[in-house]
C-alpha cells in the first residue's frame, strides 16, 4: 500500500497530539489526580485526536483553573504553533445546571469563556494574563 502525502500529513498531526497530549497530562498532573476507571479525579485530558490541532483537557475539579495551571498550560502551547488545549469545565455535580464553559489556550493568547456567574464565590474574580473574553467568532 502506498503512503500518500495525506497519510504522512495525518501521521505527523498526530505525532504532535500525541506528544502535546502527555505534556498538558503530565503538568496536570502536578496539581491534580487524573481520572481512572477506578477513581474520580480531579481532570480527564482526551486521549483521541479528532482531526483538530487542539488537545482537550476536562477539568472536574475547580482548583485546576488556578491561574498558574492555566500559565503552566500557556507556556506549553506556545511551543506549537497553530495548536491549542481546550480546557473544559466538567463539575460532575454541575453537569446539568452549568452552561458549557472554558478556556482556550493558544501560543499568541487565552480565550476566557468561563461564566463566572455559576462558579463558588473563590473562582468569580480568577483572572489570566494575556486572555480575552470569548466572542460568538472564536
Amino acid at each position: 500500500m502506498t503512503t500518500t502525502k495525506n497519510d504522512r500529513n495525518r501521521a505527523e498531526k498526530i505525532a504532535i497530539f500525541e506528544q502535546l497530549r502527555h505534556r498538558v497530562d503530565a503538568i496536570l498532573e502536578k496539581y491534580g489526580r487524573p481520572d481512572s476507571l477506578s477513581r474520580q479525579g480531579d481532570y480527564t485530558v482526551h486521549g483521541d485526536y479528532n482531526g483538530h490541532p487542539q488537545v482537550i483537557a476536562f477539568i472536574g475539579k475547580l482548583d485546576m483553573l488556578r491561574s498558574a495551571v492555566i500559565s503552566e498550560l500557556h507556556r506549553l502551547i506556545k511551543e506549537f504553533p497553530g495548536w491549542e488545549i481546550e480546557v473544559t469545565v466538567a463539575v460532575r455535580e454541575h453537569y446539568d445546571d452549568w452552561p458549557n464553559m472554558g478556556l482556550y489556550i493558544r501560543p499568541h493568547e487565552i480565550i476566557d469563556g468561563l461564566q463566572r456567574e455559576y462558579l463558588p464565590k473563590e473562582f468569580q474574580n480568577i483572572a489570566y494574563e494575556g486572555a480575552r473574553r470569548g466572542t460568538a467568532y472564536d
